[in-house]
């Protein structure tokens, strides 16, 4: 059988170690993502970049090749993906090169029991490694959990969740398999010269946590939950069928029939079970763990890059390159250049994308896409909130709020200075928007003087005009375009509407759970940093905004910022602002020419000076990312 061929190439699937998890070369480095079964697509990109020959074999030399997991599930060619880097392991560390293998949440998944996206064709592949009495007794396991089905019932249901090659794939992947046992000694996170792999992203949890930490406490958790698995399996208590999401409900059921007998000793195996259950909510399994975590391929940037930079430097590295979130038209850049996407949705069939390699040769650095012979750099993703809210640019926007032609009015009902909903249309175009007209303190950008016990109470619709330019000037994009315009004879600003939008105080009010991939505290942080930059004294539950689709934050309303003071407003006063260096030398370039520039038709040139104040004390109070 092919397990026991794979075994015998390693010698002894018994004699595997711990792969290196960080490593210092001068040779050249392929890095790949997300293969998912697809080992045709697989093995070509390995040939057209010179790591196998047409046989199959280690032809890379003293190349280091990185994966960055999920080299299973889904597609027909898992099995055979595995073995093939098994054997490729060998064959590069003879020939002086090597082969680096992070473990992506689909290898977790499998390992614990999760087995959910297997293919029937992925069970096949293991179809002969599995014996009639032990599918018999697999049958029988299932068949005592039915007891309501007919037999007939039993044994369709039973052919079509546990195909052939269902015990044969478990015993692979198992802790003692050879699969499993090799997957064990693989790293979570891997750092190769100044670049730093792993499968999903860089949460807060790990931000400060060394590599070898992360990968001894989370391999540890896995594999011991595997061992619970196997030992309550051997011990009668686990049946071979029930999978990750059962195996608590099935073994409670189990206790409890037998703790309702009189008198009972209670068998050594309700230890183990205690123990799993308690793995179950482990952190390798989590949101959080750099196997699931999407906040480097999803999040806004600048609430993404101080914890990036923090691990980043932590670990000797300046780039992190992940897999997990496919983007099927190519390798995409990120947080700066902090940051590689590159899952490309290698399977075809599923994800309709292309396969794709990284490669590092002295100092260049470029992508290779399957079948193209030049080479190519990662794109850069359009974060125009424009673009993702309303599909336009920023100035088709203005354009339709500054030229559109109303076609209806109507109060909001919500606010002391009654703002307006009014829906605009140019051309085909129709754009909603806020209408605000209320100002305590007309001309007040030109008066020749500034009194802060007069003016700093002012409650001006102008503002929301600076505040709109800062947002774009930081590139934070998430303020919406606002225009000025007069409306039903009031003169005014127009903020376009955010759609499908709930805000802070709704959202508590209706329990609506907070959902999406990206930490409510990490958007706070920005948060804190523009009210604290324009001095904005009315962020409350009503103007924090949150996109229902992805639960990200959006800002809106700032009539009652921009006051002349240089301290934080008082809400902000004591907490911990946070600024990386990306976002950093972002607020270094609001100079004091550029401000007056930009915001000097809307703001006095003292509130323009605070502006600069703040600024400095921002970049002197903030927690860095230094280590």
């Amino acid at each position: 059988m092919r397990l026991i061929t794979v075994c015998l190439l390693l010698l002894s699937c018994a004699l595997t170690h711990a792969a290196p998890a960080e490593v210092d070369t001068d040779s050249r480095v392929v890095a790949v993502a997300d293969v998912h079964g697809a080992y045709e697509e697989f093995t070509g990109l390995l040939q057209e970049v010179g790591v196998i020959d047409a046989a199959g074999n280690w032809s890379g030399g003293n190349t280091h090749l990185v994966s960055l997991g999920d080299l299973i599930d889904r597609g027909p060619g898992s099995r055979q993906v595995v073995e093939l880097l098994i054997k490729l392991e060998q064959q590069a560390a003879a020939a002086g090169g090597a082969v680096h293998v992070v473990l992506g949440n689909h290898e977790v998944m499998v390992m614990s029991g999760d087995l959910r996206y297997i293919s029937r064709p992925e069970y096949t592949a293991f179809a002969a490694d599995e014996t009639p009495e032990e599918r018999m007794a697999l049958l029988d396991g299932f068949r005592e959990d039915q007891p309501e089905l007919s037999e007939e019932e039993v044994r369709l249901r039973f052919e079509k969740l546990y195909p052939p090659g269902y015990i044969g794939l478990q015993k692979a992947y198992a802790p003692d398999g050879p699969l499993g046992s090799w997957l064990l000694e693989r790293p979570l996170v891997l750092r190769v010269n100044d670049k730093l792999y792993m499968h999903g992203g860089i949460s807060s949890d790990i931000a400060e946590t060394s590599i070898s930490d992360i990968n001894s406490k989370n391999m540890r958790d896995l594999a011991e939950y595997m061992r619970l698995v196997e030992s309550l399996r051997d011990a009668g208590a686990l049946a071979r069928h029930v999978d990750f999401w059962n195996r608590r409900l099935h073994l409670n059921a189990k206790a409890e029939a037998i703790l309702a007998t009189e008198p009972v000793e209670r068998p050594a195996w309700f230890n183990d079970f205690a123990a799993l259950a308690e793995l179950e909510s482990a952190f390798i399994f989590g949101p959080q763990s750099p196997i699931w975590y999407r906040g480097s391929a999803y999040c806004h940037p600048y609430a993404e890059s101080f914890n990036t930079e923090r691990l980043l430097k932590r670990t000797g590295t300046r780039q992190l390159v992940v897999g997990h979130t496919p983007n099927p038209s190519g390798a995409i850049q990120r947080i700066g250049d902090q940051v590689i996407l590159l899952d490309t949705g290698m399977l075809k069939s599923v994800y309709k994308g292309v396969a794709t390699a990284l490669i590092m040769e002295g100092n260049d650095q470029y992508l290779h896409y399957a079948g193209v012979a030049e080479p190519a750099q990662p794109m850069v993703r359009d974060r125009s909130i424009s673009k993702e809210l309303w599909g336009m640019s920023d100035q088709e926007l203005e354009d339709i709020l500054g030229n559109g032609r109303v076609v209806n009015i109507e109060d909001i009902g919500t606010g002391i200075t009654k703002p307006k909903r009014v829906t605009l249309q140019l051309g085909e175009n129709t754009q909603d928007a806020v209408f605000k007209y209320d100002d305590t303190h007309p001309g007040l950008e030109s008066r020749g003087g500034y009194i802060a016990r007069r003016h700093n109470d002012a409650d001006r619709f102008i503002y929301d005009m600076p505040a709109y330019h800062i947002d774009r000037m930081l590139d934070l994009q998430m303020v919406p375009v606002s225009v000025l315009r007069t409306v039903d004879g009031d003169e005014g600003v127009l903020g376009a509407w955010i759609p499908n939008a709930i805000n802070e105080r709704d959202r508590l009010e209706q329990e609506v759970p907070f959902g999406g991939f990206c930490a409510q505290d990490e958007q706070y942080r920005l948060r804190f940093m523009f009210d604290v930059l324009i001095y904005n004294e009315d962020r409350n539950l009503t103007n924090i905004i949150w996109t229902k689709k992805d639960f990200m934050l959006r800002f809106i309303d700032h009539t009652l910022a921009f006051r002349s003071t240089e301290r934080r407003p008082k809400q902000y006063r004591k907490v911990k602002l946070r600024i990386s260096d990306l976002l950093y030398e972002k607020i270094k370039g609001l100079d004091d020419a550029r401000l007056k520039s930009e915001l000097s038709p809307w703001l006095h040139r003292r509130q323009i000076e605070a502006i600069i104040g703040r600024r400095d004390l921002l970049l002197k109070e903030a927690v860095r990312t230094d280590p």
